[in-house]
C-alpha cells in the first residue's frame, strides 16, 4: 500500500513537524529492526521496548517519514524523514488502520470467542479462498498492533476480510471492532479465560459481546445457541442473525456426528434446507461447532453452502493445535501445547481419552494462565477432571502443578502415577526412562509455558524408552 504524509496526518488527527504533506510512503513498519527504505516508521510504546528509542536507526535504514508520540525530542534525528506528531502512537495506529479499511467496501468476517477462534477465522478463510481473494490476519496479529497493521495490507486485490479479534481486557474487542468494521461477527463460545483481570465469566461475557454492541445494524451476527450467554448477549444486537447449534439445533445444525479416530470426523451439515456430508481431517468432537460457525460465515457473505465440503476435506489445523506426532517405538503424541484454558484442557482430555482407546494415556500439562485469583481453583478443578478421565499417568510442570496434583489424588487418582518436574529438560528426560511402546502422550499448556519444548527435547535421537509400567523418581 501507498501514503501520503498529508493523508496519514489527516487520518490520525497528527500535527505535521518535519516535511511535506505529499511525501509518499510505501507502507508502515513498527519494527525498526525490518523496517524498508521508503516506509513510514511508528514509534510504539511497549513493556519492553520503546520505539522511539529507534527513531535515528529507522532513519539510518530509509524510513522515509516517522510518527511519533506527542513531547518526544527529534531534533537530533537526520534530515530526510518527514514527522508526524500524534497524542497517542498507538490510538492513530488503530486510527488510521480504520480509515483505510473504509476505503475498501467488501466484507469482513471478524471472529472472536474464548476457543476455536483461531481454527473458526482459518475455516472460514480456507472456505472463501476457493471463490475469493482473501486478506487474514496471520498468527497472532489479532491485537491493538497486529490487527491494524494487517487491515493495512487490504488493497483491490481482495474481495473479502476474515480477522480474529483477541483480547485480555474489557474495552479491547470494542477497540478492534470499531478499527475493523465488520459486517459479519462471531463469537465462538464465553468460558472462564482472561479472569486475572476481568475477573468472573460474566465479564468476559460481556468484553466479548462489544463484538456484537459495536457492530453495524445492517451487519450479521452469528449465534451460537449451545451456548447460554451468546444467546443472552444476542439479544442486544438488532441486526441480522443466524443461529448455531448442535444441542439447540439452529438454522445451522449437524447431525450424525462420527469420529473416526487420527482420521477426523464425519457428519451431515443442515444448511439452508440442505443435508451435505461433511468430512473433516481434524480431531476433536468440538471442532464441529467450529465448523458451523464457519458455514455460517461463508453463507452470511453471501456465498453457497455448495464450496463448504471441498474446503473441508483439505483443511488442515496449525502447527502445536492438536497436531499427532508419530515418535519411536509407536509412541504418539497429541501436540496441543499452543494454549490453554479451563474449557480448551477439558476438551482436549475428552478428545484424548476418546482417541487413545485401550492405550496408557499420559498427560505432560502446564499452568493455564491468565487466571488471577481462580488459579488455584481453576487447577484444582483440572485435577478432578482427569481423575475423571482415561488418562493413567500425569506428568505436570509450572507454578500450580502441586493444585492440579492434589485435586487429581482428592479425587482417587494414585499419587505415584503423578510426577512434577522443574521445567523442559527435566519433564523429558522423565519421559524418556517412563515411556514405553505403543503409549499415548497429550502435551499442552498455555503459550508462556512454551509446551512443545518437552516434545522437541523427547524428539532426540539419544531418546530411550523401555518397558517400566512406572516411573519410580521425584515427587512420587
Amino acid at each position: 500500500m501507498r501514503f501520503i504524509t498529508g493523508w496519514i496526518a489527516e487520518a490520525v488527527q497528527g500535527r505535521m513537524k518535519r516535511g511535506e504533506s505529499e511525501s509518499g510512503y510505501v507502507g508502515i513498519s513498527t519494527d525498526s529492526r525490518f523496517i524498508r527504505p521508503g516506509q513510514v516508521f511508528w514509534a510504539l510504546k511497549g513493556e519492553r521496548f520503546d520505539g522511539h528509542d529507534f527513531l535515528e536507526e529507522a532513519v539510518r535504514k530509509g524510513a522515509s517519514g516517522l510518527v511519533v508520540q506527542k513531547g518526544t525530542p527529534f531534533s537530533g534525528i537526520r534530515a530526510g524523514a518527514s514527522i508526524i506528531e500524534v497524542d497517542d502512537t498507538l490510538q492513530a495506529l488503530g486510527d488510521l488502520a480504520a480509515k483505510y479499511r473504509r476505503l475498501y467496501d467488501i466484507p469482513l468476517v471478524a471472529v472472536t470467542g474464548s476457543n476455536g477462534k483461531t481454527t473458526t477465522k482459518e475455516m472460514i478463510a480456507s472456505i472463501l479462498s476457493t471463490k475469493k481473494r482473501v486478506l487474514k490476519n496471520k498468527g497472532n496479529f489479532n491485537n491493538l498492533i497486529g490487527l491494524p497493521l494487517s487491515l493495512l495490507n487490504l488493497s483491490v486485490k481482495h474481495d473479502v476480510g476474515v480477522v480474529e479479534l483477541g483480547m485480555n481486557r474489557r474495552g479491547e474487542i470494542a477497540r478492534l471492532t470499531k478499527i475493523s468494521a465488520p459486517t459479519v461477527g462471531v463469537v465462538t463460545n464465553i468460558g472462564p479465560v482472561h479472569l486475572e483481570h476481568l475477573k468472573t465469566l460474566s465479564a468476559v461475557a460481556e468484553a466479548k459481546g462489544e463484538l456484537f454492541q459495536e457492530m453495524s445494524s445492517e451487519a450479521t451476527a452469528i449465534i451460537n445457541k449451545d451456548d447460554p450467554q451468546i444467546d443472552k448477549l444476542s439479544q442486544k444486537f438488532s441486526g441480522n442473525k443466524i443461529t448455531i447449534g448442535i444441542v439447540h439445533p439452529g438454522e445451522i445444525s449437524a447431525r450424525s456426528i462420527k469420529l473416526i479416530g487420527e482420521k477426523g470426523i464425519k457428519f451431515d451439515l443442515m444448511i439452508l434446507g440442505e443435508t451435505i456430508p461433511i468430512y473433516l481431517p481434524m480431531i476433536g468432537e468440538h471442532n464441529v461447532m467450529n465448523v458451523l460457525a464457519a458455514a455460517a460465515a461463508v453463507v452470511a457473505v453471501g456465498e453457497k453452502p455448495d464450496i463448504i465440503p471441498g474446503a473441508l476435506e483439505q483443511f488442515a489445523n496449525f502447527p502445536l493445535r492438536q497436531e499427532i506426532v508419530k515418535l519411536s517405538n509407536d509412541i504418539t503424541v497429541i501436540n496441543d501445547a499452543y494454549n490453554a484454558n479451563p474449557i480448551s484442557m477439558k476438551l482436549a482430555l475428552d478428545t484424548f481419552s476418546d482417541l487413545k482407546g485401550s492405550a496408557r494415556g499420559v498427560a505432560v500439562l502446564g499452568d493455564m494462565l491468565e487466571l488471577g485469583s481462580e488459579a488455584v481453583a481453576r487447577h484444582y478443578k483440572l485435577g478432578e477432571q482427569i481423575a475423571q478421565s482415561d488418562i493413567d499417568c500425569l506428568f505436570l510442570m509450572g507454578n500450580y502443578a502441586t493444585e492440579v496434583r492434589m485435586g487429581a489424588i482428592d479425587r482417587g487418582f494414585l499419587s505415584e502415577s503423578i510426577v512434577i518436574g522443574r521445567g523442559h529438560q527435566e519433564l523429558a528426560d522423565l519421559l524418556k526412562n517412563f515411556l514405553k511402546k505403543g503409549d499415548w502422550i497429550l502435551v499442552k499448556g498455555s503459550r508462556g509455558m512454551e509446551m512443545e519444548k518437552v516434545i522437541k527435547n523427547l524428539s532426540r535421537k539419544n531418546a530411550r524408552y523401555h518397558q517400566s509400567d512406572k516411573y519410580q523418581g521425584v515427587d512420587g
